[in-house]
Parts: structure tokens; C-alpha cells; sequence
């Protein structure tokens, strides 16, 4: 087997592909809706490697792209392994009554309000997809960074983190219709549901998250503001999914309750394993 320092970049995202394809897997198997984001990332993850392979945009440093790739993944696959875990061992069936505190602590906050978002039978795909970007993002990827940054100096590197940016933020408007064909043909319309709140799942809300995920990044390596910083990122996931499911504005939140109640969640699961 080739090791990791005779692999090129390309092939080192290639193993987070490869690992994505698993987890893709055995969530489409049970049906469980942790597959929405398992297909996202496998797409973005494909987009990233595909671009690293072809030199374009071309990289300053290719082994610190990989290196943030697989540092991000695996923040991701330790609270999917944690969650599998717990449901494994609480018998947790999904549809029963659970809160954020109720999976274990080693389960990020953020995770844990996802989680408890997609149960039941009134969650959308568009949800699955928004939430669970949300937390990677806004809390894993600044978390990668700061675990990059107690051996590396980060910051000579983000003319490289913006070229990640284009690449991803380029790729988002077609793996939308990606996840509408794999996993809810009405994924389009639930626009209307959301009135507009759902900018996390464009070209720019990518950027933006992203960018914004660098911010608090340098926010927790300042001692000062490293507090602040924590309690930002822990927040940030379980503010979107009140914005939606619960808008300050009383019209607005008993609109969204009655559609809710009459548009189905549509979802589909495909009938074969992805290859």
C-alpha cells in the first residue's frame, strides 16, 4: 500500500471519498436521513478531489488542502461514529420523543440539535441538508483549523482556503439537483416552505459560512475572545434550525406550521447503492 507521504493529494482526498461511500451506504440501507448529508459531502468531496487531480484552480499547497480535507472529515466522522453509537446502545427507534441533552456529550451541541431535527416523520430533505451543512461548517471547520494550527501556522494559507471556497461554492447549485433526484423530486419547491431562509445551500452561502468559519477560527485562537468564540459556533446550528422551524414573526410561524401539516415530506430513498 502506498503511503501517505507518497500520496498526492488528489489520492489522499480520494480516501475520504472512499470512506464517505460507507457511511452513504449504510445510512441509505436503514433510511435513516444522516444519508442527505453523507451524499452532499461525497459530492463536494468528489468536486475537491477532482480539482486537485486536474490542478485547477491551481493550489499554492495541495498537501495543505488534502491535510484540511482530511482534518474536517474527520471531525465529521467521529460524531457520526458517536451518534451511531448511542443509537445503537440507547435502542433509540427515532420516532420516540428525544432532546439535544440526551445524546452523549462527546456528540457535539450542534450535531446533537441536528440530529433531533431529522426525527420523526416531519423533516424535508432540503432540512437534512441545510442543518447538517450548518454544523459542519460553522462548528467542525473551525474546530479542523484550530487542531491544523497546533502544528502548522494556518495563516499563511488562506489564499489556498479561498481557492477551496470556489470549488465548493461552484459545485453547490448542482449537487442540490443532485440530492433532488436522489432523494426528494420536490426538493425545488420547499423553497416556498422556507421562505427564502435556506442562502446556506447557494454559491454564496457557502462562501460566506465558510469565510465566517475562518473568522472564528482566528476568534479561538485569541485568548481574549476564545469564550465568546465557543459559544458562537456551539449556537449557530440550533439558531438556523429555530429560525426556520420557529420565525419570530407569529404569522410567519403559524403559516409554516399549517404548511407543514399539508405538504408531505416527499422523501424517496433509491433503490440501489451508489458505486
Amino acid at each position: 500500500m502506498t503511503s501517505l507521504q507518497n500520496q498526492s493529494a488528489a489520492e489522499r482526498v480520494a480516501l475520504i471519498r472512499e470512506r464517505l461511500v460507507d457511511y452513504l451506504a449504510r445510512y441509505e440501507q436503514a433510511h435513516y436521513p444522516e444519508a442527505v448529508f453523507a451524499y452532499e459531502y461525497l459530492l463536494l468531496t468528489k468536486k475537491l478531489e477532482l480539482a486537485l487531480a486536474e490542478g485547477e484552480p491551481a493550489f499554492l499547497d495541495p498537501p495543505w488542502v488534502a491535510d484540511l480535507a482530511t482534518s474536517l472529515a474527520a471531525e465529521y466522522f467521529s460524531t457520526m461514529d458517536a451518534i451511531d453509537r448511542w443509537v445503537a446502545s440507547s435502542g433509540d427507534s427515532r420516532q420516540s420523543k428525544v432532546v439535544p441533552n440526551d445524546l452523549p456529550e462527546v456528540v457535539p451541541e450542534p450535531w446533537r440539535e441536528v440530529y433531533v431535527a431529522s426525527r420523526g416523520s416531519r423533516s424535508y430533505v432540503l432540512e437534512d441538508a441545510l442543518f447538517a451543512m450548518m454544523a459542519h461548517i460553522s462548528y467542525d471547520l473551525p474546530i479542523a483549523l484550530l487542531h491544523m494550527a497546533d502544528r502548522m501556522d494556518v495563516s499563511v494559507h488562506i489564499a489556498d482556503f479561498h481557492r477551496m471556497n470556489d470549488v465548493l461554492g461552484t459545485a453547490i447549485d448542482g449537487i442540490q439537483d443532485d440530492l433532488a433526484s436522489r432523494y426528494s423530486w420536490a426538493l425545488a419547491d420547499l423553497d416556498l416552505l422556507f421562505t427564502g431562509q435556506d442562502e446556506l445551500f447557494s454559491n454564496y452561502g457557502i462562501r460566506l459560512s465558510r469565510g465566517m468559519a475562518w473568522y472564528n477560527f482566528e476568534r479561538l485562537t485569541d485568548p481574549l475572545a476564545r469564550a465568546a468564540a465557543e459559544e458562537s459556533i456551539k449556537r449557530s446550528t440550533g439558531a438556523l434550525i429555530k429560525q426556520l422551524r420557529e420565525p419570530d414573526d407569529w404569522k410567519l410561524r403559524m403559516a409554516l406550521r399549517m404548511a407543514r401539516l399539508l405538504i408531505p415530506e416527499r422523501r424517496q430513498w433509491p433503490s440501489r447503492p451508489l458505486k
